[in-house]
């Protein structure tokens, strides 16, 4: 089969309507496939958006996959809750960010009438009241200085500077004392961290990647995963689940893997399990993983990422409200049953970083008291207790086969994710969300067009 007949056939099997990955678009067709592309066997290892996508990809081709997931479920870190209130409550992976990505396509092919746009206007905590974003760029009385956020923010793909924290930056800058907590809630836990913790050239290097849109999508009915549930059925049927995977040898031909008190072994193996999972070390490499891998692997970061959802009686927001920021407690706080097909009042609160940390740290009651005091503060005449009904948390650093939310820059992890992204020894390649260097990670569109990636290479091997 010749370079151009394999690039057509690749394209073939995508769903009516995907695109390729922004930095795949450009390649030609003599440029993007070996003429004899690899047909062996791989053995991939994580069963959440990167690995099922990428087992879809290679098995069009001739492939023998395995897929062996740790857990006892597929979809790693895309889960919902279908008993906590009338509607699937997304413990994980919530939002589609942007209308350019092969995710979009792939629910346009599946269910385009469950894609809409998330509802409302956030609505920022500034000077102890809640004020709406025209009043932070155009309020004679802020002087300008809201406005300047948000110049800075749409400014962070172009930063000029040295490297330092967002934090040391919004300093020297500097930053009207009054809006720090917005920025953080902006910044540093959109990322998955805090401002303290993130870096940069790291952050510049993503915002310039970045590229699917700025548009916030939900899925007004059903799970995040039924989506890959639909689309890529036999897949999913066929993973192997409860394996945690302890070892990799590749000294061999053909690398060996350990799992689950089982031993697999393949022509190649596509390793997706989460940057948290590398990090603790749990799986050992023979040869070990090269130096520069391994020091990427420690500067990118991944911390406690907690979701936090609240049912009330009533709503006790103003109608059309999106997100509330700008928080001491939260940082940020969204209306997750707006835009869904069912009748129950959900408010989830996001928090990463050093809040994340404390908020665990503490009781479920002295937590639910912490938030519900914030929110009191928020909308101090509408009796917020009173409306309570009860909440469900995900601490997404003790899930013991993701260990932490998700992957952010920090102030010395700037190139790391494409180092991650390497294969090894031509038998060992790498796929998943932070291994996305194109300003995508954190992003399960991020986590898909890693797979591609990895695809592509595997097939040139």
């Amino acid at each position: 089969m010749d370079r151009r007949t394999l690039l057509r056939n690749l394209l073939a099997v995508l769903p009516a309507g995907f695109i390729l990955p922004s930095a795949l678009t450009g390649c030609r067709d003599d440029d993007f496939i070996p003429e004899n592309p690899f047909s062996g066997s791989v053995l991939i290892i994580g069963a959440g958006a990167a690995g099922i996508y990428a087992a879809n990809l290679l098995k069009k081709y001739g492939v023998s996959v395995t897929i062996i997931e740790a857990s006892n479920r597929t979809g790693g870190r895309i889960v919902a809750d279908t008993t906590f209130a009338d509607i699937p409550v997304e413990l994980g992976a919530e939002f589609i960010h942007g209308n350019r990505s092969l995710l979009v396509d792939l629910i346009k092919f599946v269910a385009p009438e469950r894609l809409v746009p998330m509802p409302g206007n956030d609505v920022y905590w500034l000077e102890s009241q809640l004020r709406n974003e025209n009043y932070l760029k155009e309020s004679t009385a802020l002087e300008g200085e809201g406005a300047t956020l948000f110049q800075l923010l749409d400014s962070l793909a172009t930063y000029p500077g040295e490297n330092m924290t967002v934090t040391e930056y919004l300093t020297d800058f500097p930053l009207d004392p009054r809006f720090i907590g917005i920025a953080n809630a902006l910044i540093g836990n959109e990322y998955g961290s805090d401002n303290d913790r993130v870096g940069m050239l790291a952050l510049k290097e993503a915002e310039a990647g970045y590229s699917s849109g700025s548009e916030e999508l939900i899925l007004n009915s059903g799970s995040f995963w039924n989506i890959f549930e639909k689309a890529f059925k036999a897949e999913i049927d066929a993973v192997i689940l409860s394996k945690p995977v302890t070892a990799v040898n590749y000294t061999g031909s053909k690398p060996i893997v350990t799992a689950g008190g089982e031993t697999f072994s393949a022509d190649r193996v596509l390793v997706t399990v989460p940057l948290g999972v590398l990090k603790t070390g749990s799986i050992s490499f023979d040869p070990a993983l090269p130096a520069d891998k391994v020091e990427a692997i420690s500067e990118i970061g991944m911390g406690i990422g907690l979701k936090i959802i609240l049912k009330f009686s009533s709503a006790f927001w103003e109608a059309g409200t999106a997100s509330i920021i700008g928080g001491d407690k939260v940082p940020e706080y969204w209306v997750s049953s707006a835009g869904k097909n069912g009748s129950q009042v959900l408010l989830t609160a996001f928090v990463m970083g050093a809040r994340a940390e404390y908020l665990a740290g503490l009781s479920e009651d002295a937590m639910k008291a912490e938030i519900l005091t914030e929110l009191s503060l928020f909308y101090g005449a509408a009796n917020v207790t009173g409306r309570y009904i009860s909440l469900k948390m995900k601490n997404w650093a003790e899930e013991p086969f993701t260990k932490g939310a998700y992957s952010f820059p920090t102030r010395t992890s700037a190139g790391k994710p494409a180092i991650l992204a390497k294969a090894v020894s031509g038998k060992v390649f790498f796929a998943g969300e932070a291994t996305n260097f194109n300003g995508h990670q954190a992003t399960v569109h991020g986590a898909m067009e890693s797979a591609f990636r990895a695809v592509k290479e595997l097939l040139e091997s």
